[in-house]
């Protein structure tokens, strides 16, 4: 056990029961700009799993010049009893609660409040295409009140503590920044200068909740921006920052390069740790590490190494409410842990409108889905046979298994995994198989009948033997429309079917297929055309994970042919068609692979009801109803598992 990891902690005032902090993100529950019984749910599910500490709800906006309806208005006097709801929540279980605050200047839209953003210069954020407004000495005053009189409504909401947001996104970093501030007045200039409204900011909170209410700051310690600061600087700034503050929590990068502060998985584990490493070095208070941790034994590993003091997870704890209180109780195997897609819980904010998971259907839907302890067996005891090891059939048998149902499992391949194993065979996606091997180490645990390598059809299974059927066949991929020995699926290549040294890759799936296929081989020293009718590669992936993949592309010379499709493929050269300009360019290749939709492996179910099966005893879930992505095949197999205990 990661004893380290299990220690009390003081900051300030508090003492923090261990060592693990649920950071700041946006969750999407906030309405009419105040926290919600949603927000409530999800914090206290962490508290419930063991977390020592959470900041949140985040982030809270100090003046309304920083409007945005994913964000609490902590300077409205109403989010009071909102925030009391949140800390009776979390305090039951022992969790404390800070708040963070920030305003997000420059780097937001004003579409939401119809006005100006504000920024210490007229210097736009290359996330965002505005012109922020250059700050007049009357609107620095203004957000330092803003500041001020929000962190008193935190300390009347009873929560412990406030974490002011100087990180990825917000106005105080940009008036720390060279690139964003380019003022020349008393907070511009000079690094003294522009660390001047952090400390002003943190005095006028003093005033307001006193020296002894814990307050840290979450400090971007390298922006990675040209023109902006490096680590070097940030040391500058760590030296001057007010000595009241009570700890710092590290963040990396700017918000218009997330695929950094948020890296996906081409990222290793722990990424960020040279920097917060470094910044523990420099300082008598607590330092949180945060990037990329979802393993508390390595966890502990960075405590007892003296790289920091506070072991902060997001997208971790995200994926796993129970994350601390499995690994205290020994249950490591059963542990889900994050593989960084950034699928629902970045991407989910703007596809669902609130944070989530794509391994874990209640994240996000804890007003809706009742934890599985929760939950009354009630008509418990069926016996269930599950056809496919996929991702659905995975989730099924665990919940199903969880609420005292008698499982059997049986996939016709000699693994588990389904498609999740071809997606696997690229390097930089390999890590997105522990979203199964998740599933499978559950399983493990669980009075579970496994079978491998036996495929199912009407005349293997005999009808009185079950009481339900569970479908989870999933879904292959469509031949290309365009024919011929050298044109090959792009699943084929992923598993070793053999092409040639020029290689064209057109793309019509639009997600990670085609993209992956192109990485995979241009890795593999082919040289590598890659088309795609669309604005660019990968266009309906989550955002951070596209620079990443372009990056490798680019770096293996690939030639990208954009607004493009092939037409033809003979004689050793591929049609390109520029959907646009309609005109047509010959590309000199060996083969053509296609990365293509999938379509349904849908039979099994009529099958088995021709064969004597009851209709409503047979089930299908995930892509052998419609192919979608794995977050909807892991959805419908733990549903459907509540669905027949209720």
């Amino acid at each position: 056990m990661p004893d380290m990891l299990f220690t009390p902690r003081q900051i300030g005032s508090v003492t923090v029961p261990n060592r693990t902090v649920f950071l700041a993100h946006e969750t999407g529950f906030a309405e009419d700009g105040l926290p919600t019984e949603r927000d409530a749910a999800y914090y206290e599910a962490r508290a419930r799993g063991g977390v020592g500490l959470i900041v949140g709800p985040s982030s809270m906006l100090v003046h309304p010049s920083a409007s945005n309806p994913m964000y609490a208005s902590g300077y409205d006097p109403e989010v009071v009893p909102r925030l009391r709801m949140i800390a009776e929540a979390c305090h039951r279980h022992g969790t404390k609660v800070f708040a963070q605050l920030q305003h997000t200047g420059g780097e937001d839209t004003g579409e939401h409040a119809m006005r100006e953003t504000w920024a210490p210069s007229a210097v736009p954020s290359e996330y965002g295409y505005e012109m922020p407004k250059r700050m007049e000495r009357e609107d620095i005053e203004e957000i330092k009140l803003g500041f001020a009189k929000t962190a008193e409504h935190v300390k009347q909401g009873d929560l412990d503590g406030i974490e002011l947001k100087a990180g990825h996104d917000g106005i105080l970093r940009q008036f720390l920044s060279p690139k964003y501030n380019r003022r020349e007045d008393r907070y511009g200039g000079s690094i003294d200068n522009r660390v001047r409204l952090v400390n002003e900011v943190i005095e006028a909170i003093r005033d307001r909740v006193g020296e002894e209410f814990p307050v840290g700051i979450r400090l971007t310690l390298d922006e990675m921006e040209e023109g902006g600061y490096d680590y070097d600087y940030a040391v500058e700034v760590i030296r001057r920052l007010h000595p009241s503050l009570d700890f710092i929590d590290s963040d990396i990068a700017t918000i218009s390069k997330l695929h950094i502060t948020d890296a996906p998985m081409h990222a290793p584990l722990g990424y960020t740790s040279e920097y917060y490493g470094a910044a523990r070095e420099l300082v008598d208070v607590p330092v949180i590490a945060a990037g990329r941790i979802n393993d508390l034994t390595k966890a502990n590993d960075l405590l007892e190494e003296g790289q920091a003091d506070f072991v902060g997870m997001c997208r971790q704890l995200i994926a796993d409410a129970d994350t601390v209180r499995k690994v205290r109780r020994g249950e490591e195997e059963e542990v889900t842990h994050c593989i960084a897609c950034n699928q629902n819980c970045l991407g989910g904010i703007h596809t669902k409108g609130h944070v989530g998971c794509i391994q874990t259907p209640r994240s996000g839907r804890e007003t809706k889905i009742p934890h599985v302890e929760d939950v009354d067996p009630g008509d418990a005891g069926r016996r269930v046979l599950v056809v496919g090891g996929g991702p659905a059939g995975l989730s099924f048998a665990v919940t199903a298994a969880d609420l005292g149902h008698e499982v059997t499992l049986r996939e016709r391949e000699d693994r588990l995994g389904g498609q999740s194993n071809i997606a696997t065979q690229v390097d930089s996606r390999t890590e997105f198989g522990d979203a199964v091997r998740n599933l499978t180490n559950q399983l493990k645990a669980r009075d579970v009948t496994v079978e491998t390598g036996t495929e199912v059809t009407p005349e293997t299974v005999d009808p009185a033997a079950w009481d339900e059927v569970v479908v989870a066949t999933g879904a292959r991929e469509r031949s290309p429309d365009l024919g011929g020995p050298d044109v090959h699926r792009s699943w084929d290549v992923l598993q070793g079917e053999a092409v040639g040294d020029r290689v064209v890759v057109l793309d019509n799936n639009k997600h990670s297929a085609g993209v992956s296929v192109a990485e995979y081989l241009a890795e593999d020293d082919h040289d590598v055309t890659f088309v795609t009718a669309s604005f660019h590669p990968g266009d309906q992936m989550e955002g951070t994970n596209v620079p990443p993949f372009l990056e490798t592309l680019y770096e293996h010379d690939v030639d990208l042919e954009t607004h493009s499709t092939v037409v033809g493929f003979e004689d050793g050269g591929a049609q390109v068609l520029n959907v646009y300009s309609e005109e047509v360019s010959i590309h000199e290749a060996d083969s053509l692979v296609v990365a293509e939709r999938r379509e349904a492996r849908s039979g099994l179910g009529g099958a088995l009801a021709e064969a004597g099966f009851e209709e409503e005893s047979i089930h299908r879930i995930g892509d052998c109803v419609a192919p979608r992505l794995i977050d909807k095949a892991i959805y419908d197999g733990e549903m459907l598992a509540r669905e027949l205990t209720a």
